[in-house]
């Protein structure tokens, strides 16, 4: 088995390590190191993907990596998402497969803690308890799902369809089209930034540099809006203009340390 995992604040590179220790020959690589080594072709016969959900919807690194991958050595193809989500999310992977001769076998969602804290606060130590134990009684549903081959497809109630396929899109496209562009020119550090370099070290697509020892965003380099600079930052400094980010508190799984996330990169 093969797992590829896209992961900011370490929820889904930790549910993709718990579900890789249920089975006794699964391997882990980070998508974006799979998108860095250019030709991207699978080689197992069940492969998976684990990921969070960006403005409703996957990530661009995972959509990048499902146009361009050869999924030709796959009979089962499962996705996991680190956040509940509409079942339209899984519809739309099935529909890049689809351009291939391949279908989405089975999709999971569970929920993890949240990390966008430009909205919402960051959970309580008693949150975090409650979504991982949960996570573990997910993982052990899954398991015996993929297993088995079972297929596992959720489908949205009829009298949701006026979101998930009107409002979801039209959302999920101005937070990706006009709100994120805007946003990533809006993270900055202040003047508790000792210097550390982490930031550049964990963000996914080398967006930030240190320049005289203070990080900068560049602006022609895409943002992968996983707020892993945000939140592993040890100081705290990293923060997004309007957005009271100095109030709201900072995440990241606490299995997944900040050396984790940048060897994504590979």
């Amino acid at each position: 088995m093969q797992l590829y995992t896209f992961s900011g604040t370490g929820n889904s590179l930790h549910a993709a390590r718990a579900l890789a220790a249920r089975f006794s020959d699964a391997s882990i690589i980070p998508i974006l190191r799979a998108l860095r080594a250019g030709e991207v072709s699978t080689s197992a016969d069940m492969v998976g993907l684990v990921f969070p959900i960006h403005a409703l919807t996957f990530p661009w690194p995972v959509r990048e990596f499902l146009e361009r991958a050869d999924f030709s050595s796959a009979s089962y193809i499962f996705a996991v998402s680190t956040r509940e989500c509409f079942a339209k999310v899984f519809d739309d992977i099935d529909k890049l497969l689809a351009r291939q001769g391949k279908h989405l076998d089975a999709g999971f969602a569970f929920e993890m803690p949240q990390n966008y804290i430009p909205v919402f606060e960051t959970y309580s130590a008693e949150e975090c308890a409650r979504t991982e134990e949960g996570m573990r009684e997910a993982l052990d549903r899954i398991k015996a799902t993929i297993a088995a081959r079972q297929p596992h497809r959720p489908h949205d109630p009829i009298w949701l369809f006026p979101l998930s396929h009107i409002m979801m899109p039209l959302v999920s496209a101005f937070f990706r089209k006009l709100r994120f562009p805007n946003m990533e020119r809006s993270f900055y550090a202040d003047e508790s930034c000792t210097g550390c370099g982490i930031c550049e070290k964990v963000c996914p697509t080398s967006k930030i540099k240190l320049a005289e020892g203070k990080p900068v965003w560049s602006d022609s380099v895409r943002c992968a809006y996983c707020f892993a600079c945000l939140h592993y930052c040890p100081a705290e400094a990293v923060q997004i203009k309007g957005r009271k980010t100095a109030e709201k508190g900072r995440y990241h799984h606490p299995a997944i340390k900040a050396a984790d996330i940048a060897a994504q990169k590979g």
